[in-house]
């Protein structure tokens, strides 16, 4: 199993580079139907945010002036996702941190596929190819459930515990920066999350349908913070629920027990998500425990691991993402100085 997961993750991660530079070398008008379902379909996921404009010529010797975006966010989780299956081949199955992350966001785009199927299924009888795009998610979902939590084993089994041992004299409960870290890099998921349904409004009449709804119940001033809040809901409740973890923990390596050391319930995992709405929460840190875990009775614990490793992905991503927004910003700079 474990080469077959490097197989597939390899051609995810390939899969995931050619669908970001796509449009670079081809109109859209030439893409048919059929290759759109093909090539977007099974593409594993696809976040929008900090674009860049390429000029066509440069790369597709197009004789007009126009250029294509290219989303920089993506393309980076794209090359973690290829960084992942390298380390993983080169460590004999060991270091997977990287993996598990990326197929989180494959199991997270999937739910999310889902929802947007079943709200606007009426409005999509017609497309011949929406049924099949809906059994590839299913098996996207049940994959990476699979791989993470049966293969790529994230948390540690030796955890359950017979007798009423308590997190506090057994297991190491995370510290304040790992949880800022944490905070940081699923809040920024998150956002990503809304900005890439809030960019592609334009070329679904679905989707329009569905923020015009929401702007007439919040109104235009507040309906981005409304949603932003729906995203962070089903965000942290669904990869709660299914994986003790979010996205960021598994990169940080923790995850959620209860104060036995055991999974948490489902009515901790529902306390936690409804308590990190209340005002502040974050800082509720600065005198004890962040109230998401003190109300709800669960804790953060550290997978044990070498710390060594954990600074390696840490640093690897740091240094990546500081290098896509310099990317960014030189971007920026060279489209302002022509205006």
């Amino acid at each position: 199993m474990k080469k077959t997961i490097l197989v597939i993750s390899f051609i995810f991660s390939f899969l995931g580079l050619l669908c970001s530079f796509i449009f670079i070398f081809f109109e859209f008008k030439d893409i048919t139907a059929f290759v759109n379902f093909v090539t977007f379909s099974t593409e594993p996921y696809a976040f929008q945010g900090m674009d860049i404009y390429i000029p066509r010529y440069v790369v597709g010797g197009f004789s007009d002036n126009s250029s294509v975006s290219l989303g920089l966010i993506n393309l980076f989780l794209y090359l973690s996702f290829l960084a992942g299956t390298i380390i993983y081949y080169i460590s004999k199955y060991k270091e997977n941190r990287l993996l598990i992350f990326n197929f989180s966001l494959i199991f997270l785009n999937s739910i999310i596929k889902i929802l947007l199927f079943l709200i606007f299924f009426n409005q999509n009888k017609n497309d011949s190819y929406q049924f099949p795009s809906l059994i590839i998610t299913l098996i996207y979902i049940f994959m990476s459930y699979h791989f993470i939590t049966k293969h790529l084993n994230f948390q540690d089994n030796n955890l359950a515990y017979n007798n009423n041992q308590s997190v506090d004299n057994d297991l190491e409960t995370a510290s304040n920066f790992k949880r800022f870290l944490n905070l940081i890099i699923d809040n920024s998921l998150i956002i990503v999350i809304m900005f890439s349904f809030l960019a592609t409004e334009k070329y679904s009449d679905s989707l329009k349908s569905f923020f015009n709804a929401f702007r007439s119940i919040f109104g235009e001033r507040f309906s981005s913070f409304a949603f932003f809040y729906l995203i962070k809901f089903i965000y942290y409740l669904t990869l709660e629920a299914v994986f003790k973890a979010t996205p960021a923990k598994f990169l940080t390596g923790c995850y959620i027990t209860d104060e036995e050391g055991k999974e948490p319930s489902l009515s901790m995992i529902f306390k936690r998500t409804l308590y990190r709405f209340i005002p502040f929460e974050p800082f509720s840190v600065f005198v004890g425990r962040f109230l998401h875990d003190d109300y709800s009775q669960t804790y953060v614990i550290n997978k044990k691991s070498d710390s060594s490793t954990d600074n390696r992905y840490l640093q690897f991503l740091g240094i990546g993402f500081v290098f896509t927004i310099v990317i960014y910003i030189y971007d920026l700079f060279i489209h302002s100085s022509f205006h």
